[in-house]
C-alpha cells in the first residue's frame, strides 16, 4: 500500500513587517459637499449627456480662480450632501483658498461650479 503524499500549511502567508511599504498613498481624496439646489439641478441633466460629476467639479475648480471671483451665498438652498473624489494637490489648494478667503471649502466648490457652469451659458449669475 502505498501513502498519498501530503502538504501541510503553516500559517499562511507571511506579512510585511514594515507596514509603511505595504500600501501606497492614493492621489485621490473623497470630499462631500453640499450643492446649491439650482447648481445641483443643472449638473444632473448635464450627466445624462456628459459624464461624471467628480468631473466637472475638478474642471470647475482648476478652470476658476477661485482666489479672485464672486462667492455665491450660503443663504440659498442647499440640497443633500454629494460625494466626489478630486485629486489630492486640488483638495490642498481648496483647503488653502478656504483659509485665505474665510470660507468653506463647500462654498468655494459651488462657488467654482457656479462661475463655470455660468461660462457655460448653463446658468446666470446676478
Amino acid at each position: 500500500m502505498v501513502q498519498a503524499r501530503v502538504v501541510r500549511l503553516e500559517g499562511g502567508t507571511p506579512r510585511p513587517k514594515d507596514k509603511k511599504a505595504a500600501a501606497p498613498a492614493e492621489s485621490t481624496i473623497k470630499l462631500a459637499i453640499r450643492m446649491n439646489e439650482t447648481i445641483n439641478d443643472v449638473l444632473r441633466t448635464m450627466i445624462r449627456y456628459r459624464g461624471d460629476l467628480s468631473n466637472m467639479a475638478s474642471d470647475a475648480l482648476e478652470a476658476v480662480d477661485l482666489s479672485a471671483v464672486k462667492m455665491i451665498s450660503i443663504e440659498e438652498k442647499m440640497v443633500r450632501d454629494t460625494t466626489i473624489t478630486i485629486p489630492r494637490t486640488l483638495h490642498k489648494k481648496l483647503k488653502k483658498l478656504a483659509d485665505e478667503r474665510n470660507s468653506s471649502m463647500n462654498v468655494l466648490v459651488n462657488t467654482a461650479l457656479a462661475h463655470w457652469l455660468a461660462a457655460k451659458g448653463e446658468i446666470k449669475l446676478r
